[in-house]
């Protein structure tokens, strides 16, 4: 469940934003819309507790994480939000294989070789498992970026701009796998975009 009630955020004087409020039930799915510079990005990181608003509410799963520490608020992070970014931030020292170990490690979750392979079949990614992400195509890659996102079985699934810089194959592709995880995670999933490419996908749709 996430909700969000008057939240205001400045970079600046110059820059502000007020943002409309969301409710979410569990598993539901919402699609935010807007063109570039409207603080798209800004509500992401918010919701993801990246950014601290300067007022208003942000709740996930009934806690407020405006008023958690810094460090519990990293661990509330790692266990409860998975984020999915247009250019996947995967490690490159490590294989496919070690970036999805090292995700659950960094959520507190022992490796469970179950799981890794499990979402390794799911997103086509078996045959580039002990490869390094520097080897991999672009589509691999934004694959590895959603089971980066996923494979902690988080409450809320954040992405951020993941079908722009696709054709529309494999953008339908994208927003499948998206769904599909989210459903298989009973996560909300948001995303965040200018793609209006999608819009047709989402039932629940906020233009900012």
């Amino acid at each position: 469940m996430l909700k969000t009630v008057d939240v205001t955020f400045s970079y600046t004087k110059e820059s502000s934003f007020s943002f409309p409020d969301i409710e979410l039930n569990d598993d539901q799915s919402l699609l935010i819309l807007g063109k570039s510079g409207i603080g798209k990005t800004t509500l992401l990181h918010l919701l993801a507790g990246i950014l601290s608003p300067d007022e208003g509410s942000i709740i996930i799963n009934e806690k407020d994480i405006t008023k958690i520490n810094t460090k519990k608020l990293d661990a509330f992070r790692g266990e409860n939000i998975g984020l999915i970014f247009q250019n996947t931030i995967a490690i490159s020292s490590l294989t496919v294989y070690e970036n999805l170990q090292a995700r659950l490690y960094f959520s507190g979750i022992n490796e469970q070789r179950e799981a890794i392979e499990g979402m390794l079949t799911q997103l086509d990614l078996v045959s580039v498992k002990n490869q390094k992400p520097n080897t991999l195509s672009t589509g691999q890659l934004q694959r590895l970026g959603i089971a980066l996102g996923v494979i902690h079985k988080p409450n809320i699934i954040l992405a951020d701009e993941p079908t722009s810089s696709l054709d529309d194959e494999n953008s339908e592709l994208v927003i499948n796998l998206l769904k599909t995880q989210a459903k298989l995670s009973n996560a909300n999933l948001i995303i965040i975009t200018h793609d209006n490419r999608i819009k047709s996908s989402f039932s629940n749709t906020l233009v900012l």
